[in-house]
């Protein structure tokens, strides 16, 4: 009679080797960016695009190709249709598109498809840190198989006995491989009273759980994004970028999950509107013919990158005090990445570039207070840079406008106009030029975003222009004497010069009329005497 160790047979080395059939896989592969691509066109920079073939199947984006951009985000994603083990090399491509002449090849990077899918770490899929089944979470399971699933399929391509679930005192547990796992209790949010409470599992779920949880622990390949380099034949040996990207492969059936959408940001259209009420404390530049110090006064503001579009408010001439009125509203379309903080802009960068580069930059406001001069360049008098997101909170008054505002945090707190909507107050200005910032000038500003739809149901032009609205700016109410000298000589005579000096004037003209009159006295008495003796 033979012993039970005697009747136990060997286990067969090769019983777990995949099938000798085809498989037809479904290949999805996500290209998120690419970094340091080489440069290959007249000005150091590249329009890439993205050509993705596996086997027979050829798929090219040259018509979403990227202009002026060697960090492009393409967020792009294409699907393949495929045989294993017959296309088993999937290769991603960075071409350089050319108006004129073949497009150039940038570099590559070859993945080994068919290793990944038969591989016990689940390489065709990265298994993801949470089981969220629910379909509008952007952290929800992306896999075909549930990880119960995997973990069957892990001990059979390991040669395990399949996983034996079980409960006892401490709750559920699992046998995989001679080692026993117990769920780990995770705690859920905090509630208003400051307790923790586990949040409650299906049993279904708890054993995804615990499966999840023993598959992480035994080494598959987590979700991550890959960083390829890319390589070219030419350059042999020399990286020519990178490329952050991942892939998924499918079995072809009914049960492939959906997509994930990993488009780029789309910015929101917003217009900003500015009001530039008055100015006080300007510090006065100018000597006038008549000795009074003044500044002929005007404010300007435009966007970070967008200087070309500056806009401007009329002048108040001769201010005396620093003081300047206006009501003059300014209008800026604006593209907003909320997520990112960043305005996007499209501009040509030079004057031979056919296509616009797409840019993003923060979203800065420009303020500055000009002195307006006649016969030479306008003198800048004073400035500020306003991040649209983190304002500081403005004063009510100027009395209270002092550099505190951009200093003191605490007192003066950031705010974003995305999120209050309006914002109205005084501003400083000032000159940094000598290396500390020393006051030139308070503004007071009411800024205003509005997205396109409002900016449509609430019309407003630019200046005093129609429609003259919302809210309507009626003329600034400034004194007789801010005017232009230049164009209006008579009101400089008699605004300036005879309501200051008029007595002056009668006087001196008193004093000339009596001086010719003694003059031709003089000159005429003579001969009126000689011809009054001698007939």
């Amino acid at each position: 009679m033979f012993s039970n160790a005697q009747k136990e047979q060997p286990k067969l080395l090769f019983s777990n080797l995949p099938s000798n059939q085809s498989m037809d896989v479904l290949i999805r592969v996500y290209v998120a960016a690419a970094v340091g691509l080489t440069p290959l066109d007249f000005g150091g920079s590249v329009d890439p695009y993205l050509v993705v073939k596996c086997g027979k199947t050829t798929i090219s984006d040259k018509e979403k190709y990227l202009t002026k951009d060697v960090n492009p985000i393409f967020g792009r994603m294409f699907q393949i249709r495929s045989k294993l083990p017959r296309d088993s090399k999937l290769s991603v491509k960075v071409y350089d598109h050319d108006l004129i002449g073949a497009n150039d090849l940038i570099g590559s990077t070859t993945i080994d498809v068919e290793d990944r899918y038969l591989s016990w770490r689940r390489a065709s899929c990265g298994v993801s840190q949470q089981y969220i089944k629910t379909r509008n979470s952007k952290d929800r399971w992306r896999d075909n198989l549930k990880p119960v699933d995997l973990l069957k399929r892990m001990c059979l391509l390991k040669g395990w006995t399949s996983p034996q679930f079980r409960r006892d005192t401490d709750g559920l547990k699992v046998i995989v491989g001679g080692e026993t796992y117990h769920l780990e209790k995770k705690k859920g949010p905090m509630k208003l009273n400051g307790t923790a409470e586990a949040i409650p599992i299906k049993p279904a779920s708890e054993r995804n759980q615990l499966a999840l949880q023993v598959l992480h622990e035994s080494g598959v390949t987590p979700e991550h994004i890959e960083t390829r380099t890319l390589y070219n034949d030419d350059c042999p040996g020399i990286p020519q970028g990178k490329v952050h990207m991942w892939i998924d492969i499918f079995p072809y059936n009914d049960s492939i999950p959906a997509p994930i959408v990993i488009n780029p940001r789309e910015p929101q259209k917003y217009i900003l509107r500015i009001i530039i009420w008055n100015t006080e404390d300007v510090i006065l530049d100018e000597t006038s013919v008549l000795g009074d110090e003044m500044s002929d006064i005007y404010v300007r503001t435009y966007l970070e990158g967008r200087k070309k579009d500056r806009q401007e408010t009329d002048v108040h001439y001769r201010s005396l005090t620093g003081e300047g009125n206006f009501n003059w509203r300014m209008v800026y379309p604006l593209d907003l990445i909320a997520q990112e903080n960043k305005m996007v802009q499209k501009k040509r960068k030079s004057f031979w570039h056919i296509e616009k580069t797409v840019t993003k930059v923060d979203p800065i406001l420009h303020l500055e207070v000009f002195d307006k001069d006649v016969l030479s360049r306008d003198d800048k008098l004073g400035w500020a840079q306003l991040d649209l997101t983190s304002i500081p909170a403005p004063t009510k008054s100027a009395k209270e406008c002092t550099l505190e505002v951009y200093e003191n945090e605490a007192k003066h707190p950031r705010m974003s106009l995305f999120e209050k909507k309006k914002i109205l107050g005084f501003w400083p200005v000032y000159d940094d030029t000598l290396g500390t910032r020393e006051l030139t000038g308070k503004v007071e500003m009411e800024l205003e975003i509005l997205t396109e739809e409002e900016a449509v149901e609430r019309p407003a032009g630019k200046a005093r222009e129609d429609p003259n609205m919302n809210p309507e700016l009626a003329p600034p109410n400034r004194p007789e004497t801010s005017f232009n000298w230049f164009t209006n000589p008579w009101k400089v005579f008699t605004i300036l010069i005879w309501r200051r000096y008029k007595w002056h004037l009668i006087i001196g003209l008193l004093i000339i009329l009596l001086i010719i009159f003694v003059v031709l006295m003089a000159y005429t008495a003579p001969e009126a005497i000689n011809q009054a003796i001698y007939g």
